[in-house]
């Protein structure tokens, strides 16, 4: 998916490489033999285009959904649509965090508890990655960069 800073070119030159931009859609996708739900969605943050209803529309009833957004204003709205797992970025972890206190910005909407790392909305587990970069400022102090490798697993005996 694309965010707040990339443009319409930057996806165009992804999908030229064969790179497949989700823009406000899903996919069935194949991941070692199992088949998922594998949407993504227009930048909710700073443009606020993403369209969730589309990116899900066609998704056969209780397969399982990844939803790709750039940054976690669609959180509270996924969990209601029934997406498994939410995986985004865009905070920056806060870049600059405080003991006790956490990130000095998220630059989030929708509130501090999933700026970063590992978190849960109702049913939904989701991920807020700190990324590799910076943004407004170039430092980062006890929010080391990260690119995160996720593994999926299905549970005891999901079939």
């Amino acid at each position: 998916v694309l965010g707040n800073h990339d443009t319409l070119v930057v996806g165009e030159m992804l999908e030229a490489e064969g790179i497949r931009v989700l823009m406000n859609e899903g996919v069935r996708a194949a991941l070692r033999g199992e088949t998922v739900w594998l949407a993504g969605v227009d930048d909710p943050h700073l443009h606020r285009t993403a369209d969730l209803a589309a990116a899900l529309k066609g998704r056969p009833e209780g397969l399982f959904a990844i939803l790709l957004a750039h940054s976690p204003e669609c959180v509270a709205d996924a969990a209601r649509a029934g997406v498994d797992l939410y995986l985004c970025g865009h905070t920056h972890g806060g870049q600059i965090r405080l003991p006790l206190l956490g990130g000095v910005h998220t630059n989030v909407r929708s509130g501090r508890r999933q700026a970063l790392g590992v978190w849960r909305e109702g049913a939904m587990r989701g991920h807020t990655s700190a990324g590799l970069g910076t943004t407004d400022m170039p430092v980062r102090f006890l929010c080391p960069p990260e690119a995160a490798l996720i593994t999926l697993r299905a549970a005891p005996g999901a079939g």
